[in-house]
């Protein structure tokens, strides 16, 4: 196999996730990144958002990517670069792991897991080993990770969840 079939295959998958997880995304703490120039392998390296929201990348610095979605963040990688020291930049930038979502309660086995797009609140369960027999299907919560506040919604078993969302499955009395 020639190198540049090689690349063509390469670029191929690095669109098809890019397009896949960038989808109505937002970025927030704990994301994980692949960021490349294409020709610069010096610059193809995988980030983590940190605490802030922000992630250090070569000849750009520091940028806060909290909140944003996968485009923004190429778009202003491109035009740092475009800066002083690239012509035409030709930048990959893909979420390469989710943060993880939380499951607590009445479930078999409670705790953190990796988050996958099209996630629900039926799916989470699922992967959590299914509910407890003293389980509610009615008291089942949710704690959107963006929600500052930090509020307890009442949700149904379709609710899509969010990474780093926390949910919460209540005890049944009956």
């Amino acid at each position: 196999m020639t190198v540049k079939v090689l690349m063509n295959k390469l670029l191929f998958v690095a669109l098809l996730l890019m397009s896949f997880s960038s989808h109505a995304y937002n970025l927030a703490s704990g994301d994980i990144l692949h960021l490349e120039v294409y020709g610069e392998s010096e610059l193809t390296m995988d980030v983590t958002v940190d605490a802030l929201g922000n992630i250090e990348y070569p000849f750009v610095g520091k940028i806060n990517v909290d909140g944003l979605e996968v485009e923004a963040i190429k778009s202003e990688i491109v035009n740092k670069l475009k800066d002083g020291y690239f012509v035409n930049p030709q930048v990959t930038v893909f979420v390469k792991s989710f943060k993880p979502f939380f499951i607590q309660g009445e479930v078999n086995s409670p705790g953190s897991y990796t988050y996958e797009v099209g996630l629900t609140v039926s799916k989470a369960i699922s992967l959590a080993g299914g509910l407890t027999e003293r389980a509610s299907k009615k008291k089942i919560y949710l704690t959107k990770a963006s929600d500052r506040s930090q509020q307890e919604i009442k949700v149904g078993m379709d609710q899509a969840v969010a990474s780093g969302d926390i949910i919460l499955i209540k005890e049944s009395f009956f």
